[in-house]
């Protein structure tokens, strides 16, 4: 879902507002986190009216959700590659091309250092940000399944935890660094097939 898709009647919106109230809210998400994100604060970043504002969206809640799934919205399982290897390859491709112009790796770090204290943040962040990751990964785990790459009584819960988790750490403790991320999905994957090939 791209923000503004949805609208009622009347005057067109303007792509221009919407992209600046994303812009001006990302910014202000990756420097002050949530806590420090106010309407007014993007609004005075965007230079949009306070009306134009909250015509979009009505609350603080509702335009971090906007965003989050804007910037996330082509976040979905490959085409089928032919293999387990070249599936996750292209999920994770798709994840790392993308992270630079929406700052995900400073983004995520940030957003978890608030997410287990703020319980409207973790929603958003599960529904937005988590979730469809999870869902791309289910889908390419359960293709290898009906391959036979992978055993049919495959965790897949597990997997995209083991799978993912890495990942999320290493961009933890290397401050949102891609460079060191980008060359870890295929060993990964390697380190844990052991455990998935059917026996």
């Amino acid at each position: 879902m791209s923000v503004g898709a949805a609208r009622t009647p009347g005057r067109p919106r303007s792509a221009e507002a919407d992209l600046a109230i994303v812009r001006a809210a990302l910014e202000l998400l990756v420097t002050e986190g949530y806590r420090g994100l106010t309407m007014e604060k993007v609004r005075e970043r965007s230079g949009v009216g306070k009306a134009t504002l909250y015509r979009r969206h009505g609350s603080k809640e509702q335009l971090v959700r906007a965003v989050v799934e804007h910037l996330h919205q082509d976040l979905s399982a490959p085409e089928d590659t032919g293999s387990l290897a070249g599936d996750f390859e292209a999920v994770a491709r798709a994840a790392l091309d993308n992270a630079p112009s929406t700052r995900f790796g400073t983004l995520m770090p940030r957003l978890l250092a608030e997410v287990a204290h703020i319980p409207e943040l973790q929603e958003i962040f599960y529904d937005a940000l988590v979730q469809p990751r999870r869902d791309a990964l289910e889908a390419i785990l359960r293709r290898a399944i009906e391959r036979g790459e992978i055993r049919a009584d495959t965790d897949v819960e597990l997997t995209i935890d083991v799978l993912a988790g890495p990942m999320i750490y290493k961009l933890i403790i290397t401050g949102g660094d891609l460079e060191q991320v980008a060359t870890m999905p295929a060993r990964v994957l390697e380190l844990v097939m052991d455990g998935l090939r059917p026996r």
